[in-house]
């Protein structure tokens, strides 16, 4: 077992910096814009990134998948963040930024 979890916590050091890189990209921003989130605020969106995969579900099931989170937080931004964009358009929009942002660190070996 410590072997398998010494393998995983290298695996997340190895994947991680690629995974941060999304909540920090201007291609994310731009995309979350053209969806219609705001731009001077980025946890109505940041939630709906990482919650659309799971469908429109609420606060409270958003607050168990992310534990890490208030309540509160999840309460006030989760309900807006559907309100915007449903996960469907949130997903769609979620692949072309993170190809967008790819593309501009890598270049044309993203492909």
């Amino acid at each position: 077992m410590s072997d398998e979890r010494g393998q995983v916590r290298r695996m997340w050091h190895l994947l991680e910096p690629l995974h941060a890189v999304f909540y920090y990209a201007p291609e994310v921003f731009e995309e979350a814009a053209a969806l219609g989130y705001a731009t001077d605020e980025r946890w109505p969106s940041y939630f709906a990134w990482r919650a659309a995969p799971l469908g429109p579900v609420g606060a409270e099931e958003v607050t168990a998948a992310f534990h890490s989170f208030s309540p509160a937080t999840v309460g006030r931004h989760v309900p807006a963040g559907w309100e915007v964009a449903g996960p469907p358009a949130v997903l769609d929009a979620r692949t072309r930024a993170v190809d967008r942002a790819y593309r501009a660190l890598f270049g044309d070996r993203v492909d």
